[in-house]
C-alpha cells in the first residue's frame, strides 16, 4: 500500500499498489519511508498505518520482482 498525505489539509489516503506501478519507484518510496521522523511514524500509527521496517526489505523485493530477483 502507498500512503499519501495532503500537504494542504493533512488528510491521509491509502492506495493499493497496482501491477503497472514502477517497482523501482516503489523501492525508492520504501527507502525514503525509513527516514521518517518518530513523530511522523507515530502519526501514521495513530491512523492504523505501520511503516515497514528496513529488515523487511528483502521480502518487499521478492514481492515486487519474484523469488529469483537475485538472478536478474
Amino acid at each position: 500500500m502507498l500512503i499519501h498525505e495532503c500537504v494542504k489539509c493533512g488528510k491521509i489516503s491509502i492506495n493499493r499498489i497496482a501491477g503497472d506501478d514502477d517497482p523501482e519507484a516503489i523501492l525508492k518510496i520504501f527507502k525514503e519511508s525509513q527516514g521518517l521522523s518518530s513523530e511522523e511514524k507515530d502519526s501514521l500509527e495513530r491512523n492504523g498505518i505501520e511503516v515497514i521496517p528496513e529488515k523487511e526489505r528483502e521480502r518487499i523485493i521478492i514481492q515486487l520482482f519474484g523469488k529469483d530477483f537475485r538472478k536478474v
